[in-house]
């Protein structure tokens, strides 16, 4: 949201190269975000944050002070913090613009580092050489009288000297900050590489109107620009507009890729149901009987509606499925299949069965599983609850 308005001046229509500096030679922020402290956004519930803050930023603006990243400013005795500057550092100006939608930033109360580098020190000094040198000075932990604080969110890495350190997970989950009430952990990371991966972009995504290299135009510029992100099997990555999967990788477990690592790319996939599910959902349909993975993953079902047949949030009722013609092999009248779609296993002498009111044959403990799931008969589709209801 623009705010010339808000801070009563009128923007200019043109610059030139001497008004886009400041009056102290740095240059004038184009665009700024602002939000305000989770306890200032409650205490200024009912306000527009922009009306908040015009009085202040028109003072910032007026006074030629420099503006960077992390900067806290108090607005009417709210606290806010810059979120992010273009350029990352000047000030404010006529045609500066101003946003401050967003949610608003949250003091950790835990915030727990992995670590990576050349050395490896015990955990103690990890902590006392690494990680408390990068909350002190301008940028220690927040407290009333804190000038400037350092953004963090979970995934993110920064460096400290000759290690990386990478924001494992914080509680609570946002952007936020440490303050001096914040428990912090911090230890070396034990995440092994993989020796070989197999990534493979979706058809549908890749560029029909230019010629392209795939491993040096997508893929290696994406590792490159991410060398500490963890993958693991069935994991999906976007680049440029490129999706990709990790469709194997050895060892089978959660790793990184690294120099060592063998990386084939070569095929592409289908937006098929099976290559679309994610590593959660694909690990509970693995569970699942043979032939009712296949039934499942063969539908022309939307990747939530899968998940709602997993947790059994849209089948038949038990008392519905007790309602359901039962027998034991063979059928006491009329013909059917010979082989259980579900477990695609025939059918054997005496063993418990249930016919559907389409008249398709399944065993009584594959069918159950299914429609305790889902209300179709996994054969023609027909609604078994709806046919049910019409006995």
């Amino acid at each position: 949201m623009g705010v010339d308005s808000e801070l009563g001046v009128q923007a200019a229509t043109s610059s030139s190269s001497a008004e886009r500096l400041a009056g102290n030679g740095e240059e004038n922020i184009k665009k700024l975000h602002i939000l305000p402290l989770k306890e200032a956004d409650a205490q200024i519930k009912g306000k527009s944050r922009m009306d908040v803050l015009a009085d202040t930023l028109r003072q910032i603006r007026n006074t030629k002070e420099v503006v960077r990243s992390g900067d806290l400013v108090k607005a009417s005795n709210a606290e806010f913090v810059v979120i992010k500057c273009d350029p990352p550092q000047g000030c404010l100006g006529m045609d500066t613009d101003f946003f401050v939608d967003g949610a608003p930033v949250i003091c950790f109360q835990k915030i727990q580092f992995s670590a990576w580098g050349p050395t490896e020190f015990s955990s103690e000094q990890l902590f006392n050489e690494y990680v408390r040198p990068y909350f002190k000075g301008e940028y220690a932990p927040y407290s009333p009288d804190a000038k400037r604080v350092r953004l963090l969110y979970a995934g993110q890495v920064v460096k400290v000297g000759d290690v990386w350190l990478q924001v494992e997970a914080t509680e609570p989950t946002g952007l936020g900050l440490v303050s001096t009430d914040t428990e912090i952990f911090a230890n070396w990371d034990s995440t092994p590489e993989f020796e070989k991966v197999h990534i493979l972009p979706f058809m549908d995504t890749l560029p029909r109107a230019y010629e392209y290299e795939l491993f040096g135009d997508y893929l290696k510029p994406y590792l490159v620009a991410n060398p500490h992100r963890k993958y693991q099997a069935n994991e999906f990555f976007t680049y440029q507009g490129v999706q990709f999967k990790v469709v194997a990788c050895e060892p089978d477990t959660v790793a990184r890729i690294g120099k060592s690592t063998t990386i084939f790319c070569e095929g592409q996939l289908q937006p098929s149901l099976r290559n679309l599910l994610p590593p959660n959902l694909m690990s509970q349909v693995a569970q699942l009987p043979q032939g009712l993975q296949m039934l499942l993953l063969s539908s022309e079902r939307s990747t939530r509606e899968v998940e709602e047949m997993l947790n059994q949030r849209r089948g038949l009722f038990p008392q519905t499925i007790e309602e359901i013609e039962r027998f034991d092999w063979p059928p006491p009248h009329g013909h059917a299949q010979q082989t259980c779609m579900v477990c695609l296993e025939d059918f054997e002498l005496a063993m418990p069965c249930r016919r559907l009111p389409c008249q398709h044959v399944f065993h009584q403990k594959c069918i159950d599983e299914w429609l305790r799931r889902c209300t179709d008969c996994p054969i023609c589709k027909a609604n078994v609850d709806r046919a049910m209801r019409n006995y």
